[in-house]
């Protein structure tokens, strides 16, 4: 399951737990897309298409209200022993969908609603919002099991034709059979393998004593419990026009035999006269879906004709008889129908053309991919490039940086080398001048002293010369 159905699951559990209101619990229920695709329908339609025609219209309106079939089986799996008319009892003041009452007869079918959410999500929302090609569909699907085999008439059920349409109707109207059967291979080769059918395997209670899980085209019939008609409403398909027909009745007595494992009904009280064209009830305060009504479309030779909608299913008014046109404006009869065999050829060839279109979009699409990633393998290529260049760039403008910084050390070293060198020489050039000072001064003083030495010389001569001029004048004044 995806996520989507996980949660819509848990609002279901959680309002069967905590009493949430129904029409809260299906306003839950997951909007549905703007229309399914052919494939889409064939592989939903495939596990019940074989179906009888009223146990496929019961299928079909039942699908449209998932709530009340979880909590109808939830109702049966509380009630094991409970069948026939007590089962019947039971279940007729339950606010549940006169469809949805009448699968509890059904329990292998119920089981199966119940078990597959997400199948049933999307059945119920393709038959409100695409009910006509859900009906070719149908048809469609049951021309191809013809056509490989598979659906014959048995002692269960009779398939008759009428003019293109195969309708599908219990030997005993009273007592409905359900078809065990492969959808995968029913059909013969499945012609959408990239969507398989849903393989749906009853639980072990309600298979038929040979019933085999393996791959075979036969049809197996309920033989281990029975099944009977719609106990709440009779409901028949119009295939003509694309939809279904129902009939309100009110059961009095029904029995279930557990020696010949069916389910025999009693009606005798019928609310509608005449069968009414089923419309979804809008009991909970407005449909969960919008329906888009189904345009007239051709289907095998046939065309449906508008409808006008009914507010519920047991008020819908009978529908006025078509009136007559004058002869001239009839229109020419319409060929010949093929044959279901033409059909089928038909539409392999559609959908081989289909598929040879498919194909070419993949092949298209899967070169634009190509292209997208070589274009993305040269952008990043280009980026890496760009890259690897800004770093180069970078690299060099490091290198450069690097070196400037080292020029600059040098000069800075250079710089401070020169100024040690000046500096030296200054001082050099300072200690010679204090020399060249000290040595003059020194020759100064030593001229001073010789000029000293010269000057007391020539005193000490002087003063000799006055004491011998004094000597030589006492001398003679001593004579």
């Amino acid at each position: 399951m995806n996520k989507k159905t996980l949660a819509w699951a848990a609002c279901l559990v959680f309002s069967l737990v905590s009493g949430m209101p129904a029409a809260q619990a299906q306003s839950a229920y997951p909007p549905p897309p703007a229309s399914y695709s052919q494939e889409q329908l064939d592989q939903m339609l495939a596990p019940v298409a074989l179906y009888p025609d009223s146990l496929l219209a019961q299928v079909l309106m039942a699908a449209t209200y998932p709530l009340e079939v979880v909590q109808a089986q939830r109702f049966v799996e509380a009630r094991p022993g409970l069948q026939g008319d007590g089962l019947a009892r039971a279940v007729a003041p339950m606010p549940w969908d006169p469809s949805v009452k009448s699968l509890v007869q059904f329990p292998s079918v119920l089981a199966m609603m119940n078990d597959r959410l997400d199948w049933m999500q999307q059945l119920g929302q393709a038959f409100l919002a695409q009910q006509g090609p859900v009906m070719d569909t149908v048809q469609n699907l049951r021309e191809r099991a013809q056509v490989a085999g598979s659906l014959q008439s048995s002692p269960q059920q009779r398939v008759l034709a009428d003019d293109g349409l195969i309708m599908i109707e219990p030997v005993d109207p009273q007592v409905v059979y359900v078809p065990y059967y492969n959808p995968v291979v029913v059909y013969g080769s499945w012609w959408w393998p990239s969507a398989p059918p849903v393989v749906w395997t009853p639980p072990p209670r309600y298979r038929p004593p040979h019933y085999s899980p393996g791959v075979t085209a036969s049809i197996s019939f309920s033989s281990g419990i029975g099944v009977m008609r719609a106990a709440f409403g009779d409901a028949r398909p119009d295939w003509r026009q694309r939809q279904v027909m129902v009939t309100q009745t009110r059961i009095t007595n029904v029995t279930n035999n557990n020696v010949t494992n069916n389910v025999t009904v009693n009606r005798n009280v019928t609310v509608n006269q005449r069968p009414v064209a089923w419309h979804h009830d809008a009991r909970y305060g407005g449909q969960r879906y919008q329906q888009h009504p189904n345009p007239p479309q051709a289907n095998n030779g046939r065309a449906e004709p508008p409808r006008s909608p009914a507010p519920q299913q047991a008020q819908a008014q009978v529908p006025p008889a078509p009136q007559a046109r004058p002869a001239a404006a009839l229109p020419p009869p319409p060929a010949a129908a093929p044959g279901p065999q033409q059909r089928v050829i038909q539409q392999d060839q559609e959908r081989q053309r289909q598929a040879r279109e498919q194909q070419a979009a993949q092949t298209r699409e899967a070169q634009a991919q190509q292209h997208q990633r070589e274009q993305q393998a040269h952008d990043q290529q280009r980026q890496r490039e760009q890259i690897a260049n800004d770093q180069q760039r970078q690299r060099e403008q490091m290198v450069r940086e690097q070196r400037q910084q080292q020029q600059a050390q040098e000069r800075q070293v250079q710089q401070r080398q020169q100024q040690m060198h000046d500096t030296q020489a200054r001082q050099a050039e300072q200690a010679r001048d204090q020399q060249r000072q000290a040595q003059q001064q020194q020759q100064r003083q030593q001229q001073e002293q010789a000029r000293q030495q010269q000057e007391q010389g020539r005193h000490q001569q002087e003063q000799a010369r006055r004491e011998q001029q004094s000597r030589n004048d006492r001398r003679d004044d001593g004579k």
